[in-house]
C-alpha cells in the first residue's frame, strides 16, 4: 500500500476488498450458483409470504375451494423450494469458502515463507500464529456476508419496489426508503463506526496469542523468575481488553439488528397508512393490500442482516489488513532476476565483509575475511554480542550482503539461488525444533531416503537409550522433544543433521546448555563423524579448541585474532583471556 493510501481509510478498505476479491476470482463459477441459490431462496421466501397472505385474506372472504386451489400449490411449492434452495445455496457457499480459506493459508504460508528468518525477526511467535489461524479463519465472514448477500438485497430492492409499483408509487417510493435505509444507510454508519473497534479486536486478540504463546514456551522462566502474579497480570489485562472490544462490537451488531427491525416494521406501517387509503377508495382491494404488507416484511429479511453483516465484514478488512502487511513485507534478500544455481560446494570465501543492521548505530561485522574448503573446521569464538550468529546468518543466505564479498566456488553470493545455497548447509543450533512425533518421523525430516537410523543413533551414542524405549523409533517425543533430557535431545538433534548429509555445516551454540563432560564428549562426535565435511561452529565456551584447524576471535564485529589454539594461548590476547578466564572457573567449580 503506497503513502495515499496510508491516509485515507476508505482508500486502505477498497484496496483490502479488492485483493480479497482476487482470491475469489478462480472460484467465480462457484460463487455465481451461489448468488442465484440465494436469489432463489429469497424469491421463494417471499412469493411464500405473498401467496400465503392472499390465501388467507381470500379465505376470509369464503369463496369457492377452487379459487384458492392455485394459492395453496403455491404455498406448498414455495415452502418446500425455499428449503432446499437454502440447502443448496448453504451447501455451495460453504464449500467454495472453505475452498478461499485453503487457498489463504496456502497463499499466507508461501508470502511469509521467504521473510523466515530476517524478515519477520520483530515478530513474536504468537503474532504469526494469530496471522495464520485466527486472522485467516476470521475472513470467513467476508467470504460468506460480503460478497453474495449485497447483490442479493440489491436484487430484491429493485424486484419488490417494482412490484409494489404497480399498486402505487407512494407505497413503493416508502418500501424503497426502508430498504436502503436499512440496507445501505445503516450498513454504511455501522462501517464508519465498528471500523476502529474491529481494528481494536484483531489487536487484542493477536496480543492474547502472543501472551498464550509466551506463557506456553517460558513456562519454567516464568516459575524460576518468580513472576507468575506479573505474568497473570498481563494475560488478565489482555483477556479485559479482548473483552471489551468483542462486547463493543457485539453491541453494535444488536443495534445494527434492532434497528433494522423497528425500519422494516415502520415501513409496514407506512405501507398500511398510504394503503388503507387506497383501499377505501377503491383503488386497490384489501386482498392485495395484505399481500404488499407481508411481501413487505419478507422483503426486509435478506436486508435486516446486511448492517449486522458489516460489523463482521469490518473485523474481516481489519484482520486482511494486517495479513497483507505481514505478507507484503520486504524479502531480506531478494532473488536475482536470472539466478544460478550452485550444486556442490568446493570452497566459500568471504573478503572485507561489513554488515550493519537496519536502525542500527554501528556495524554488526566490520572487514571480516575467511574461506573454507571440504574438510575444514573452523571454530568462532568471543563475547556475547560480538557477531557469531550474525555471520552464521550471511552465511546461510538469510541476511543482506553488498557483492563481491560473499563466494560459493568462486561465484559472487548476490547473482546465486538462494534455495540452492542453503541445500548445502546443514544447521545445527541449541534451539532446533523437534517435532511432537515419533523418533522415526523426525530423522525422516532430514532423510527419508535412508532407513538406516539405527548406525546414525549409534554413532552419536544413543543405542542403549533407543533400546531401552519399549517403542523404539516409534516412541513419541512429545512438543519439542519435551520428553527427552539435554544430551538425548541435543544427540538426537545431531544424528538428523548428520542424515542431512550436507557438504557444509553451521552450528551456533550446539551445546550451550549440557554439562561440559557431555559437550566434550558431542563435540568429539561433531567433529569425527563426517570427515569431509566443512564445518563452522560458533560457540563463547573454549571446549575442545584444539581439535580445529583455525579459531576466528571475533570481538565487536571485527575478527581480533586467528589461528590454532595453540598459537593464540601464545600470543597473548582475547582468546587467551577468555581462555584463563573459563578454566579459573572450571577449576572454582570443581
Amino acid at each position: 500500500m503506497n503513502a495515499v493510501d496510508l491516509a485515507d481509510p476508505a482508500a486502505i478498505s477498497t484496496e483490502v476488498s479488492r485483493r480479497l476479491l482476487s482470491f475469489a476470482r478462480p472460484y467465480w463459477k462457484e460463487i455465481s450458483l451461489s448468488m442465484l441459490l440465494s436469489l432463489a431462496t429469497t424469491a421463494a421466501n417471499i412469493g411464500m409470504m405473498g401467496t400465503s397472505a392472499y390465501l388467507i385474506a381470500t379465505a376470509a372472504l369464503q369463496p369457492s375451494i377452487a379459487v384458492l386451489q392455485v394459492a395453496i400449490v403455491g404455498v406448498r411449492t414455495f415452502g418446500i423450494s425455499r428449503g432446499v434452495f437454502r440447502y443448496l445455496e448453504r451447501l455451495v457457499s460453504h464449500s467454495v469458502n472453505f475452498k478461499l480459506l485453503s487457498e489463504l493459508r496456502g497463499w499466507f504460508f508461501r508470502a511469509i515463507e521467504p521473510l523466515v528468518p530476517g524478515g519477520v525477526e520483530d515478530l513474536k511467535s504468537g503474532n504469526l500464529l494469530a496471522g495464520s489461524v485466527q486472522d485467516i479463519e476470521t475472513l470467513e465472514d467476508f467470504y460468506v456476508r460480503g460478497i453474495a448477500p449485497p447483490i442479493a438485497a440489491a436484487i430484491v430492492t429493485t424486484g419488490v419496489s417494482l412490484f409494489t409499483l404497480q399498486y402505487s408509487i407512494s407505497m413503493a417510493g416508502m418500501l424503497a426508503i426502508g430498504l436502503i435505509l436499512t440496507g445501505l444507510v445503516l450498513s454504511l454508519q455501522i462501517r464508519s463506526i465498528t471500523s476502529r473497534l474491529s481494528r481494536a479486536r484483531i489487536q487484542t486478540r493477536t496480543r492474547l496469542s502472543e501472551l498464550a504463546v509466551e506463557t506456553i514456551d517460558g513456562a519454567a522462566e516464568i516459575l524460576m523468575a518468580n513472576t507468575v502474579d506479573a505474568h497473570l497480570q498481563k494475560i488478565k489485562t489482555g483477556s479485559r481488553q479482548a473483552k471489551d472490544a468483542s462486547l463493543s462490537l457485539s453491541i453494535w451488531y444488536s443495534i445494527s439488528l434492532g434497528t433494522g427491525t423497528l425500519i422494516s416494521n415502520l415501513t409496514l406501517v407506512g405501507i398500511l397508512y398510504l394503503g388503507i387509503p387506497l383501499v377505501r377508495s377503491g383503488q386497490i382491494d384489501g386482498v392485495s393490500l395484505a399481500v404488499l404488507a407481508l411481501i413487505t416484511l419478507a422483503s426486509f429479511e435478506p436486508i435486516n442482516l446486511l448492517p449486522s453483516a458489516t460489523v463482521k465484514i469490518e473485523t474481516s478488512l481489519a484482520a486482511a489488513r494486517r495479513l497483507f502487511d505481514l505478507a507484503d513485507r520486504p524479502v531480506p534478500i531478494p532473488e536475482p532476476i536470472h539466478p544460478e544455481n550452485i550444486t556442490h560446494f568446493s570452497n566459500l570465501t568471504i573478503r572485507h565483509l561489513n554488515f550493519t543492521y537496519p536502525g542500527a548505530q554501528k556495524p554488526a561485522l566490520f572487514d571480516v575475511s575467511l574461506q573454507i574448503t571440504p574438510g575444514k573446521r573452523i571454530a568462532i569464538v568471543g563475547p556475547s554480542g560480538s557477531g557469531k550468529t550474525t555471520l552464521l546468518n550471511i552465511i546461510q543466505h538469510n541476511l543482506p550482503v553488498l557483492s563481491d564479498t560473499v563466494f560459493w566456488n568462486g561465484k559472487d553470493a548476490c547473482e546465486l539461488d538462494g534455495y540452492s545455497i542453503r541445500g548445502l548447509i546443514g544447521v545445527l543450533s541449541q534451539n532446533a525444533y523437534l517435532f511432537s512425533t515419533s523418533i522415526k518421523e523426525n530423522l525422516k525430516l532430514a532423510n527419508s531416503y535412508n532407513p538406516n537410523f539405527q548406525s546414525i543413533l549409534e554413532e552419536v551414542g544413543l543405542t542403549a537409550w533407543l533400546n531401552s524405549l519399549p517403542n523404539g523409533l516409534d516412541t513419541w517425543l512429545g512438543d519439542n522433544g519435551s520428553q527427552l533430557s539435554g544430551g538425548e535431545r541435543q544427540r538426537l538433534l545431531l544424528a538428523r543433521t548428520i542424515l542431512l548429509n550436507r557438504p557444509l555445516l553451521l552450528a551456533d551454540e550446539p551445546f550451550a546448555n549440557l554439562d561440559l563432560a557431555s559437550e566434550d564428549k558431542l563435540l568429539h562426535l561433531l567433529l569425527q563423524c563426517q570427515p569431509n565435511c566443512a564445518q563452522i561452529i560458533a560457540t563463547h565456551r573454549l571446549t575442545g579448541m584444539h581439535l580445529y584447524d583455525e579459531i576466528l576471535v571475533l570481538d565487536d564485529g571485527k575478527i581480533v585474532e586467528r589461528g590454532t589454539h595453540t598459537d593464540l594461548l601464545i600470543t597473548q590476547g582475547l582468546y587467551r583471556r577468555l581462555w584463563e578466564q573459563q578454566t579459573n572457573l572450571i577449576f572454582f567449580d570443581r
